[in-house]
């Protein structure tokens, strides 16, 4: 497989002028959120040139505002992960990360282990700017007949949700398969790709309103502290404290636990006794490979995995949209539409 190069920094200025993006100077509420004048970054070598129309949030948005113990953001920094915008005409979105493509883990094609490995939005300046530069081979043509905003709440949850699911969880055709927080951005493409598999999907959500919503996409759906189901083959989780031990007494005998978040707290309660007995299986996950993006997204283009937006907002309301996620409102993505040459 060939590997792409990492792209360089996306702070370096250039001497086409200014453009306008939301940057977080200092980690706190959505107040940080400003849009500020800043140097338009140049396309290099293989670089394109986006104009942004949209960007879809994510939990990660959250924690860069807000700032994590122990881990430097690096501000100040531009947020967005997952961006939409116009190439030379063409609606396009961009992969949403990249390793150091040097490494030994690059070459062997597992970009998403190396030790330099880099999100747009959180290890480098994202997508909350009216333009943004990118290397060609991250750009990624929007299907035809799909909108904009419903493209940009795709590519991190489904890359995230993909490798998850298919790779470290190795999910079979017909298994039965828990999917907490399934109201999420990432939990709503857990739930269709496991039901792309002929599986026996369960999820859990906070509302009647999000679990009658999970129930018309085929799953069973359940409150958080009334899980009736056991004996699960895989359970995905990105919750964090308030669910691990429900997820962990819904596993089968060698069942296995797949996280990749926890956006309730990360210590968690473990039952040595209980993980060697029933032999299960307790996996760690972050985002995705490339050629897993490749893959993914040829499911969207196929009309195999859906977008679920839950609301559009302008992006100079970028921290109404963060409170939107932290209140725990959002069924699927909240999306922000570029109109930032508008704000001042």
């Amino acid at each position: 497989m060939k590997v792409a190069p990492r792209p360089p920094a996306r702070d370096r200025n250039g001497s086409e002028g200014r453009v306008k993006a939301v940057v977080i100077v200092e980690h706190g509420g959505p107040e940080v959120l400003r849009v500020a004048d800043v140097a338009e970054p140049v396309p290099g070598s293989g670089e394109l040139r986006v104009g942004v129309t949209h960007v879809g949030l994510n939990h990660l948005d959250v924690w860069v505002r807000r700032g994590v113990p122990g881990h430097d953001f690096h501000l100040p920094r531009v947020p967005g992960s997952d961006v939409a915008g116009v190439v030379d005409g063409q609606a396009v979105v961009l992969h949403p990360s990249w390793g150091c493509g040097t490494c030994e883990s690059c070459l062997a094609g597992r970009q998403n282990r190396c030790r330099h490995f880099s999100i747009r939005g959180e290890s480098a300046d994202g997508g909350c700017a009216e333009r943004v530069v990118a290397p060609a081979w991250q750009v990624l043509p929007i299907p035809a007949g799909m909108d904009a905003a419903a493209a940009a709440s795709l590519p991190l949850a489904l890359l995230t949700a993909w490798h998850m699911l298919l790779t470290r969880a190795r999910l079979q055709m017909g298994e039965r398969v828990l999917v907490q927080a399934g109201g999420s951005g990432v939990g709503v493409i857990a739930v269709q790709l496991a039901k792309s598999l002929g599986c026996d999907v369960h999820a859990t959500a906070s509302t009647p309103e999000k679990r009658a919503r999970l129930e018309g996409m085929g799953a069973t759906a359940w409150p958080y502290d009334a899980v009736g189901v056991r004996d699960v083959d895989v359970v995905f989780d990105t919750v964090g404290r308030d669910t691990w031990s429900i997820s962990m007494r819904a596993l089968r005998w060698g069942g296995r636990l797949v996280c990749c978040g926890a956006t309730s707290g990360a210590d968690v309660p473990l039952n040595l006794r209980a993980l060697f007995f029933k032999q299960i299986e307790v996996l760690g996950s972050t985002m995705g490979t490339s050629a897993e993006m490749i893959a993914a997204w040829r499911t969207v283009t196929a009309g195999e995995i859906k977008p679920i937006v839950h609301v559009v907002l302008p992006m100079s309301r970028l921290g109404d949209a963060h409170a939107l996620l932290e209140r725990r409102e959002v069924f699927g993505k909240v999306v922000v539409h570029q109109d930032l040459f508008h704000a001042h």
